[in-house]
């Protein structure tokens, strides 16, 4: 049977594809199917629910609204007198004219203009520095806590550079007078009703309030870095230049976990069973070696639809040497999790890509597994009775039985939110232990309703995804999509086995590449080539 006819008969293809229909054939997300033989149905066969939602009809009207009062702030600034007297309009050519001016020879510049370090900061500009210290989250996080600067100053940071992006969204839209339309994206929606569905949770159930609303930051505030970044990030253009950012972020730590490796640095933390015999993990800049494998998951697939789309050698070299120093440094991680996500994300690249490699992919998963090193053995010792014994004692297997019971105490809309199983309920000493499976700790902390809401956010992000590899003509920018895609798939995968969106970065980073992705999505050019 062919492969790709097996997963469209599985359980799991046929749910997401049952979805989806009830999603489409909704009141408020109906996909219009348009007329048919229309020029526009044949040229642009790419469609989502903003063509033709009722909400997004209906926020379309209000960000008309908002537009016509960004063009009265624009022309009110403008026309005022303290603009006209810090402002001065260079007269054109024919005013020095009759002005009886004679041009000056521009032909020669200074010295200082022709040089490269005046053309680098010529090309600085505020929206890069603030992309690029989001894109640099966890390097400016490491900076800042290592600097010794006040403890005021390490907590807010992240969210003083969330709430800059915002008011620079707005700002950019202001001055060039209400022009630039809101950017409203497939995602948009169902992320902006996740964060309703968060607000009022803590309405329904907060036996302590402080505590319901630090564990709906610690969840959501995250969520909110999706919308500046859909709105300053609208070219693929823009997207690749990101992406190498993250190639290039994911080589340093390559490179840093191995030196880790090579060199025993001493683990900061208890991260291995007693039974086995590992000296060191390597965890970087990051501080763990699960966050660490986990942005590996994520960025290898990037680096690898990079080398596979790149035209230059000298680029194609640096993916390559990229991909290598990640894949020693998610291996000297010693992560279980990670590994599995990793394959789980490479499966999924392979199955959209080229399904004859699977085969191959396979083998030397099976060669991996079979080695018998260290890392393999880490492995294997998972199928074995007594990690089984131990973990249902007070292992992994252990904590997931306790959050159920917990669970089923309030099945609908579980405990609160911030009360078992994260951060928030350690700091507060609600809970001895990690989940170590993010969804668990949703479903023990908002119940049903709860991982419903993240559920339809994942499905949608995976139908929404699919659309636009599917559709798109563009072999370069699909395969783009692909890997931006699959690394984000890894690290939901991932979540299954240890809480990775505890760590703000990881959430973060995540959210972005689901921004990233709509810059990928066909459009009529495409078609027209």
């Amino acid at each position: 049977m062919d492969i790709k006819q097996s997963f469209r008969e599985s359980f799991i293809f046929n749910f997401l594809l049952l979805i989806k229909n009830l999603a489409e054939g909704s009141f408020l997300f109906n996909i219009g199917k348009g007329k048919s033989g229309s020029t526009e149905t044949t040229k642009i066969k790419y469609k989502t629910w903003v063509n033709s939602s009722l909400v997004y009809k209906i926020l379309m009207k209000i960000d008309n609204g908002i537009t016509k009062f960004y063009k009265f702030l624009y022309r009110s600034v403008v026309n005022s007198r303290i603009y006209n007297i810090f402002h001065f309009d260079k007269p054109n050519s024919s005013q020095e004219k009759d002005a009886g001016l004679k041009d000056k020879d521009t032909s020669k510049k200074p010295v200082l203009e022709n040089s490269k370090l005046y053309n680098l900061l010529k090309a600085i500009t505020i929206r890069g520095i603030l992309i690029g210290l989001t894109i640099g989250y966890i390097f400016v996080n490491f900076i800042i806590r290592r600097i010794g600067l006040p403890a005021l100053i390490g907590s807010i940071w992240d969210e003083v550079l969330l709430l800059l992006l915002f008011i620079y969204a707005i700002y950019i839209r202001i001055k060039n007078d209400g022009d630039i339309s809101y950017n409203f994206t497939p995602m948009g929606l169902p992320l902006a009703l996740y964060i309703i569905l968060g607000i009022s949770h803590v309405m329904l159930i907060a036996p302590n309030k402080s505590i319901a609303i630090e564990g709906f930051r610690a969840v959501f505030q995250q969520v909110l870095w999706y919308f500046p970044i859909a709105q300053l990030v609208r070219k693929s253009e823009d997207t690749e230049k990101i992406m190498n950012s993250m190639v290039g972020m994911g080589l340093f730590l390559g490179l840093h976990s191995v030196y880790q490796y090579i060199a025993k640095v001493p683990m900061p933390g208890n991260w291995v069973d007693v039974t086995e015999n590992v000296r060191t993990r390597a965890f970087s800049i990051v501080g763990s070696p699960n966050i660490l494998g986990a942005l590996f998951v994520l960025f290898l697939p990037m680096a690898i639809s990079m080398v596979l789309t790149s035209e230059d050698k000298k680029a194609k070299n640096f993916y390559r040497i990229s991909i290598l120093f990640m894949l020693l440094g998610l291996f000297f991680t010693l992560s279980r999790g990670a590994w599995l996500a990793f394959a789980f994300s490479i499966f999924i690249f392979i199955i959209v890509y080229n399904p004859k490699l699977l085969l191959p992919f396979m083998f030397l998963g099976g060669v991996f597994i079979l080695s018998g090193g260290t890392m393999s053995q880490r492995l294997l010792f998972m199928l074995s009775p007594s990690y089984m014994a131990k973990s249902s004692k007070a292992g992994r297997l252990y904590r997931w039985s306790v959050g159920i019971d917990k669970w089923k105490r309030n099945k609908f809309l579980g405990l609160g939110l911030g009360r078992f199983g994260g951060a928030v309920a350690m700091n507060n000493q609600l809970s001895p232990f990690y989940l170590d499976n993010y969804y668990l700790k949703t479903l023990t902390e908002m119940g049903i309703y709860g991982i419903l809401g993240l559920a339809f956010v994942i499905i949608y992000f995976i139908i929404s995804s699919s659309r636009i590899i599917k559709a798109q003509v563009d072999n370069k920018k699909k395969i783009l999509a692909m890997g931006l895609f699959s690394g984000a798939i890894g690290v939901l995968a991932q979540n299954f086995v240890e809480n990775i969106f505890e760590v703000p970065a990881m959430a973060i980073y995540v959210w972005i590449v689901m921004a990233l992705i709509n810059t990928l999505a066909p459009s009529e050019k495409d078609f027209i080539k």
